[in-house]
């Protein structure tokens, strides 16, 4: 059952996550008004923050409460289809499209912005397409962007320019995507390979990343076709991350791809790969024992798989109209949240 409560009662994410019966409810569910196309818990575990690109607001909602905080925040001319916690309680990263008026640079630049006051802090100009995705660092103010235009960048908070910069050679295709590990100590960086031969992920040293990466996987498709559809095999990756221990690296991509990699040599470990159409969303527990993804198609449910056997414990009924369009676990208590077009609901035991 579904409802809003005057505050939720949440343990710590120190303890483990149960997924068998009876496991996670619904504990209210926070209604929106476009598709939330990003989300992201600060570290608190208390702010949780969503983007939705076609209406261009962020919404905040206090996971304590399940309510939303305030009005949704509008980035009308900045556009706003990534967001990405900081460890300051009231600023965030985003990222957006922009305004066609604007020079490209501006057009696609990161936004560091306030949410005390909702003023734009700095602006880190550099990318000059889409921005895929936005890293913070667990360990300082740094943050890693990756582009359409084939780069990753390093920045700080504390500087407008980029510190660091890495184009993709040519042999590899379509766009890069960046994620730091939980250490905020090493950086991986993926991409496709040519000729749809699979793809590639480098591991850096994030003090000394300017000396190359340490390690150079190979992950490909003719290996993937052992383990997931020819589909799934050649779909383009949309996401990766690290779980907390840093030996194990969660992919997913198109048709229903989800896969783990061992953290390390890059061999495969696991298909949690489901059938459909969507983009798989996929994100571990704290405690690195379960997966939960979904598919992205319309039923709108959530998967929970273990990570050591790869069996699905269980199948969760989000009851999303038009399939689920972001998930998420929060960093510090027992509580996920999962949204679509019209609500967001945040799942606790």
């Amino acid at each position: 059952e579904r409802h809003h409560t005057a505050a939720l009662h949440t343990k710590s994410a120190s303890t483990a996550m149960q997924f068998t019966a009876p496991g996670p409810q619904v504990g209210a569910v926070v209604p929106g008004k476009a598709r939330v196309t990003s989300g992201s818990f600060h570290d608190d575990g208390v702010h949780l923050f969503l983007a939705s690109e076609s209406n261009s607001k962020l919404q905040i909602i206090d996971s304590q409460t399940g309510k939303a905080k305030s009005s949704p925040l509008s980035f009308q001319r900045e556009g706003i289809s990534l967001v990405e916690a900081t460890h300051h309680d009231h600023s965030i990263l985003t990222a957006g499209k922009g305004s066609s008026d604007q020079p490209v640079t501006q057009r696609y630049a990161i936004n560091y912005h306030s949410i005390y006051d909702n003023k734009i802090l700095r602006k880190f100009r550099g990318h000059s397409d889409v921005v895929n995705n936005v890293s913070m660092s667990p360990a300082d103010d740094t943050f890693l962007t990756s582009s359409r235009d084939r780069t990753v960048r390093l920045w700080s908070l504390q500087q407008a320019g980029s510190i660091g910069q890495m184009e993709l050679p040519p042999q590899a295709t379509g766009d890069p995507y960046v994620a730091f590990d939980s250490t905020g100590l090493v950086f991986g960086v993926t991409a496709a390979m040519a000729a749809g031969q699979g793809h590639y992920i480098h591991l850096y040293d994030a003090r000394n990343y300017a000396g190359g990466a340490f390690a150079e996987m190979k992950i490909t498709t003719a290996q993937l076709e052992k383990a997931v559809t020819h589909q799934q095999a050649r779909s383009e990756w949309t996401s990766m991350s690290f779980n907390a221990s840093g030996n194990q690296i969660l992919v997913t991509g198109n048709h229903g791809l989800c896969i783990t990699l061992d953290g390390y040599e890059g061999t495969l470990q696991r298909s949690l790969s489901s059938s459909g159409n969507g983009v798989s969303m996929a994100c571990w527990t704290p405690d690195d024992k379960t997966v939960l993804t979904s598919n992205g198609g319309p039923e709108g449910t959530i998967s929970c798989w273990n990570v050591d056997t790869g069996a699905m414990i269980r199948k969760l009924e989000a009851g999303h109209t038009g399939g689920i369009s972001w998930l998420g676990v929060n960093p510090k208590y027992h509580m996920f949240a999962s949204s679509d077009s019209t609500s967001t609901a945040l799942w606790m035991w």
